[in-house]
């Protein structure tokens, strides 16, 4: 049986981020299952999407936090058409707001600049992880700017609607 993910929302996200990793979700995992409801989608579909992206893909390159949050943001805005430019317009612009919030509160996209180490030379130990717990905070990070960016649509939305009922 596979161990249960937990939502990175709401209340007590470090814990929630540990118990995740030591079941051995990946941070790229852990923020796109985050936000399956949110989504619609099946969190076994998302669990297999994010898998390759932990440790910044295996390499130390960009974040796994912030492909998890390319992946909700895509799932989200992206357009069936790529003819809908005012659709890709609206996924630009969230997916520029949170590249700008997590660089501007971590300096870096990049997860071996985040976390302060190298690709270690032999295979990744169990759980694929070359950097056991040192991206909880980065994952708890990611979730919350994620979780603004949807809150954020959800209002705008809301108030068109109290605007459209009131005309």
């Amino acid at each position: 049986m596979d161990p249960v993910f937990t939502p990175l929302r709401g209340e007590d996200r470090e814990n929630k981020a540990r118990a995740n990793k030591a079941a051995g979700y990946r941070c790229s995992q852990q923020i796109s299952c985050s936000f399956a409801d949110d989504l619609g989608e099946d969190m076994e579909r998302l669990i297999r999407l994010g898998m390759p992206f932990g440790s910044g893909m295996g390499r130390g390159q960009v974040c796994g936090c912030v492909v998890g949050a390319m992946l909700v943001l895509g799932l989200r805005f992206a357009p069936s058409s790529v003819a809908d430019k005012a659709a890709r317009k609206v996924l630009t612009r969230k997916q520029n707001a949170f590249l700008h919030a997590f660089e501007e509160r971590h300096g870096s996209i990049i997860c071996r600049e985040l976390t302060g180490h190298a690709r270690q030379s032999g295979p990744a130990e169990a759980g694929g992880s070359f950097f056991a717990n040192s991206c909880i905070g980065l994952m708890v990070s990611a979730s919350h700017l994620v979780e603004d960016l949807l809150q954020e649509e959800a209002e705008a939305a809301a108030a068109g609607q109290t605007q459209e009922a009131q005309a």
